[in-house]
């Protein structure tokens, strides 16, 4: 039973670390954001096109929210980066 609880505990620790790290890959990008812009053509293109396939449901996202989501998908079992995805993410 101790083992268990160890091993739930620690899964658990890994599980937070990971979301900090996307955080923290949040963080440090809007540092640069000044000098690098919010937006460039893979994030004006990726808004254009699921703000079509979404609807009202979906808001613009900057270049430094999609890098967190991103990593945000990756620790959630390696989830494929796609509107819908992104969608639930923002709006967790």
């Amino acid at each position: 039973m101790l083992l268990i609880f160890s091993v739930l505990i620690c899964s658990e620790a890994y599980y937070f670390g990971n979301l900090l790290k996307c955080n923290d890959i949040l963080i440090k990008c809007k540092e640069t954001e000044v000098e690098i812009g919010n937006n460039n053509k893979i994030v004006n293109g990726l808004n254009q096109i699921c703000s079509q396939y979404i609807g009202s449901k979906w808001t613009n996202i900057t270049h430094c929210e999609l890098e967190a989501v991103k990593c945000l998908l990756t620790q959630m079992n390696g989830l494929e980066v796609n509107c819908e995805n992104i969608s639930d993410v923002m709006h967790l």
